[in-house]
Parts: C-alpha cells; structure tokens; sequence
C-alpha cells in the first residue's frame, strides 16, 4: 500500500487542534480524552473533560474517589459503563502497577475498559509504541483513498485496515501519525460535504479520483432500534421526591424515580399499579403529567410521568430525597428532564 505519509504529517503539523492532553501528553489525561472520546464528539467532550480533570487531577484521585462521585461527575455524558471502568482501572493500576498506567498494548489490555481501541490509543498517543488507532475517522479515511467496497461496520475490513496501517505507521511518531490521520477525518473527510479541495490526500485519494467520495465508506445501515415505555412514577413525602438506585447493567449506581415497564404507554392504571406491586411498591396511580423519550444504543424509551400516592413501606434500595439533595446524586438525563417538569409544576402532596 502506498500512502503519503510525510504529506499528511506536514498538514497535521500546521493543521492540529490545540487540545489540553496535547500539551504534554501525560498518560493519564490521554487516557480519560480517550475514553470520553469513544462516544462524544471532540468539541462536545471539553467541559466535561476539563471538569472531570479538575475534580480527579490524578490518577491516585480518581482511584481513591467514591464511585457515586465518579459517577456524577460523568453526568451527561452518557455511556456509564465507560466511567464504571475507568474507575475500576484506576484502582487496578494503583494496586498491581504502582500507579504507573502500563505502555504496551498488551498489557492495557489486561485492564477494565481497555478494548483493542483505547489500549492502542494510550500506547500511541501517551507512549509513542508503534501501534495503529482505528476509529471512525481511520476507516473513513481508509475507505475512501482505497475506495474500498468492504462494509467498515464488518469487523473483518476493521483487522484489514489496521493490518494495512501497522505496515506504513512510522515508528520515529506514531503519535502524530495516529493523531493526523484521525484528525483528517474530523475535520476534513468527514462524513457529508468532506472539503476534498483542502485534502492533503487528494491526490492520492482513489474515491476523488472515481468522483466517488459520497458512496464511501460502505455502510450496512442499522436496523430501526426498538421502542420500549415505561411509567415514571413521582411519589412525594413532605417536598421531598422517592428514588430507587439502580442494580441493572444499564446505568448502574445511578438514581433515578421508580419506572415501571409496559406493554405499551396506553396500559391501563390498574395494570400499572399491579405491576408496581413486584417492585415492592404499593400506590394509587393518579394524574399523568405528560410524556419524555430518550434514545439509547439498542432502544428508544418512552416515559409517561405519573403523579403516584404511596401507601405503605418503602423497598430497600428507595429513598426520599430533597431536590437539593438531588443535586448531587447522578441521574440519567431522562430522570433530569422528568425532575425540572415536575419542580416546576409544583410540590405536590
């Protein structure tokens, strides 16, 4: 494969963004840029990475932080897991590694969170080890200078690329490398409209050359993501607001206001309230005070917001809570969106 290398390591030199963890490319600022990375765009990630680093400026802080904490300090951006692991890393590395995050892929990969992504993306970037860093961007670029008809969602043209990259990765900078060709395809061969004429690859772009660049990269399209509802329940007690803490996979750790799951927003009171009985809640459904939808990867919620008169004992793992004590607790964003509509519509009973 022939690509140019030194051409595109020219444009990065005068083209790169100016980031925080590029000014010195400490280990453990790369590796929290990359973890937000893997599901939030760059220029939506900087306030809360720079929140995140000035409340955990250390990796020995962030290990030593309570996990609801870390948690709440991840809010809003979504994905929880990733904070789950970064915390659960954090205290492995301080344990078996002495608080030295490792440098090699291999051994990155050893550790809670560290997929071939994020493993290869703090041993480039932080360590300068000579191994490729396939994301979105890498396998855009990839598949339009070679117009390759393979589907990048397909896990075997993902291996292909990165066999093709490891041979042509400069092992003097990897970093840069890495770094340059992930940054063309933010800023330049993005996914719509990509600026071809300021392309430091147009020559060598086979896609260009076919006057082609909008059939690629082939992309299976996904299927439509389920709808799943639910009935969000609000019960208060003297101002303050019943929440359950999650134990599920999805979201664990955070808080949130009991939800019950339906076979459709249109079931009946009685059907929700027979369903709240295996949540060991017992209640009389009252008014609904509207309805909130957020998507996640694999389904779309569906809430309907229902007023809720408790009557009895509250299950292990619910509490009363002030909205300012509320604050501080991590919720989902669909929990928060519930929240200000309910405050704002008053205190209730």
């Amino acid at each position: 494969m022939i690509f140019p290398t030194k051409t595109l390591l020219r444009w990065f030199s005068s083209n790169q963004r100016s980031f925080p963890w590029r000014r010195e490319y400490l280990p453990y600022e790369v590796w929290v840029c990359e973890v937000m990375a893997q599901q939030t765009r760059m220029d939506q990630l900087l306030p809360y990475y720079e929140r995140f680093l000035k409340q955990f400026p250390s990796l020995h802080a962030l290990a030593s932080a309570p996990y609801p904490e870390v948690l709440k300090a991840w809010e809003g951006l979504g994905y929880y897991s990733r904070a789950r692991h970064l915390h659960q890393a954090a205290q492995k590395i301080v344990k078996e590694f002495s608080g030295k995050i490792p440098s090699t892929q291999e051994e990155l990969l050893k550790l809670p969170g560290f997929g071939p992504y994020i493993s290869a993306a703090v041993a480039s970037i932080a360590f300068q080890k000579a191994v490729p860093v396939v994301d979105g961007n890498v396998l855009r670029v990839m598949a339009r200078v070679n117009a390759a008809p393979q589907d990048i969602a397909d896990q075997r043209t993902r291996k292909e690329f990165q066999e093709q990259l490891q041979k042509i990765i400069p092992s003097g900078n990897p970093r840069a490398f890495n770094e340059a060709i992930m940054e063309l395809g933010a800023l330049i061969c993005t996914p719509h409209n990509p600026l071809c004429i300021q392309c430091p690859l147009q020559k060598d772009c086979r896609a260009l050359a076919l006057n082609a660049v909008e059939r690629f990269p082939v992309k299976k399209k996904k299927a439509k993501i389920p709808s799943r509802h639910f009935a969000l329940l609000v019960i208060r007690k003297n101002g303050k607001i019943l929440l359950r803490q999650r134990t599920e996979k999805l979201l664990a750790g955070m808080w949130e206001m009991p939800l019950i799951e339906l076979t459709h927003l249109t079931d009946s009171v009685e059907s929700i309230e027979d369903k709240m009985k295996k949540t060991g809640l017992k209640g009389k459904i009252g008014r609904r005070k509207g309805t909130l939808t957020h998507t996640y990867t694999h389904f779309r919620q569906e809430a309907g917001i229902f007023e809720t008169k408790l009557n009895g004992r509250v299950p292990s793992g619910m509490k009363f809570f002030s909205p300012k004590e509320i604050e501080g607790l991590p919720l989902p964003r669909i929990q928060h969106k519930a929240l200000r509509r309910i405050i704002a519509g008053g205190s209730g009973s």
